[in-house]
């Protein structure tokens, strides 16, 4: 069963980081039992959740993963959210899944609420 655990040790996020964003990043591991199948590395931004590192190779839960880390930032208080165009793999589910968008950040809404009254 895939789960996505959140990191409550700071050293492996600092190890996962490696100082490359600052501020107080937060991530998640993805588990599949016991295998390792990646990470997320994310900040919350005052109302803006900034997914900054995709370690999941998996292209198949990159979507779960990212989702995680906005649910995770609109908990705390954030609205919209962010990915770092940098990271090829978020790039690209990014262009996958708001291709069309203007330019971030993007309202949490548009991730979550697809499915809002439907069958109504």
């Amino acid at each position: 069963m895939i789960a996505m655990r959140p990191i409550r040790e700071y050293d492996v996020i600092d190890l996962l980081n490696a100082g490359r964003f600052p501020g107080d990043v937060e991530g998640y591991i993805v588990m599949n039992g016991p295998e390792y199948l990646g990470h997320m590395l994310y900040r919350v931004d005052g109302a803006v959740t900034r997914v900054l590192d995709c370690g999941v190779e998996n292209t198949a839960l990159v979507d779960g993963a990212v989702r995680a880390c906005v649910a995770a930032g609109e908990h705390a208080g954030a609205s919209a959210f962010e990915v770092e165009a940098a990271d090829s793999r978020l790039a690209e589910w990014r262009r996958v899944f708001f291709g069309g968008e203007p330019e971030e950040p993007i309202p949490n809404e548009k991730l979550f609420g697809g499915c809002a009254g439907h069958g109504e």
